[in-house]
This record gives structure tokens, C-alpha cells and sequence, in this order.
């Protein structure tokens, strides 16, 4: 695995976990693997999800061509699940016919740890994520994260 690889997993699964911390108290959301997905878009690309569109050109290549991610590699979230449980920091369940994921007290401990003004964003996003977007359903949640990611496409011109 090359720097860049681990690098994007270690980022992937810090976001993963922070978004899992961010709903650890709402007992009875469940949390699917396909809102995990959808959720970490904000995560991944906040200028785009929660910033003003106008400054958008100021943001780095990542974020200007987010639309490309707008449908993710499920594959790549399925280790960082894998890793996520085989480490204890989740726990993975089946309720109602589906796999639902939860974040441990181990992992509920280490985000709570650590100290640095991008876990703080993380932890500030993840709490937008659970308070307002979590009450779209998942259709509003994708066109909303179509329509931003595609007006990305004007300001990267």
C-alpha cells in the first residue's frame, strides 16, 4: 500500500468514526452502511456540502472536483468498516433485515482523545450531520449532494 493509499484510509476511517461518534446518542437512528456513505460525503467534502458556493474557487482540487466522488468506491468503505470492528472501535449488528453500525466505548474514547482543529471541524460537522441532514430522507441527501458537487463544475472552469 502506497503512502498516498494510507493515507486515505487512515483519513477515511477517522471520518467514518467521528460521523459514528456524532450519533452515539441517538438510540434509535440506524446507522446503514449507505447512510455511512452518504454521510461521509459532507465529511469528506464540507466546503462543498456546507460552505458557501461563492468561495468555492479558493478550495483545493479535491474539493472542486468532488463530483467525482459523488458515487463511491463501496469497496473501500467496506475494509474501513472491516478494520473499524476488527479493531473494536465499532460494532456491527443486524436489526430489522439490516447491518447496522454503532461506535464502541473504546471508540467513543479515542475521538474524544484527540485534540487538533481538524478532529473539532469533524466532530462540528458530525453534529450538523446528526441534528439536521440525518431528518432528510436518502433521496433528499443525494440530490443534495448532486446539485453542490455539480456546482463545483462552474467554479473549477
Amino acid at each position: 500500500m502506497e503512502i498516498k493509499d494510507k493515507l486515505d484510509f487512515l483519513g477515511g476511517y477517522m471520518r467514518v468514526l467521528t460521523l459514528l461518534y456524532g450519533f452515539k446518542d441517538k438510540k434509535s437512528f440506524v446507522m446503514t452502511f449507505d447512510k455511512i456513505i452518504l454521510y461521509d460525503f459532507y465529511l469528506k467534502y464540507p466546503e462543498t456540502m456546507f460552505g458557501e458556493s461563492e468561495r468555492i474557487k479558493n478550495y483545493d482540487f479535491e474539493e472542486l472536483y468532488s463530483f467525482y466522488h459523488s458515487e463511491p468506491d463501496r469497496d473501500s468503505y467496506h475494509k474501513l468498516l472491516h478494520f473499524l470492528v476488527a479493531k473494536g472501535l465499532v460494532i456491527k449488528e443486524i436489526l430489522l433485515g439490516s447491518y447496522v453500525y454503532k461506535i464502541t466505548e473504546l471508540g467513543t474514547k479515542i475521538i474524544g482523545e484527540i485534540e487538533s482543529p481538524y478532529n473539532n471541524l469533524l466532530l462540528e460537522y458530525s453534529s450538523l450531520i446528526s441534528k439536521n441532514i440525518s431528518k432528510l430522507s436518502d433521496i433528499k441527501v443525494k440530490e443534495a449532494i448532486h446539485v453542490k458537487a455539480q456546482d463545483n463544475i462552474k467554479y473549477s472552469n
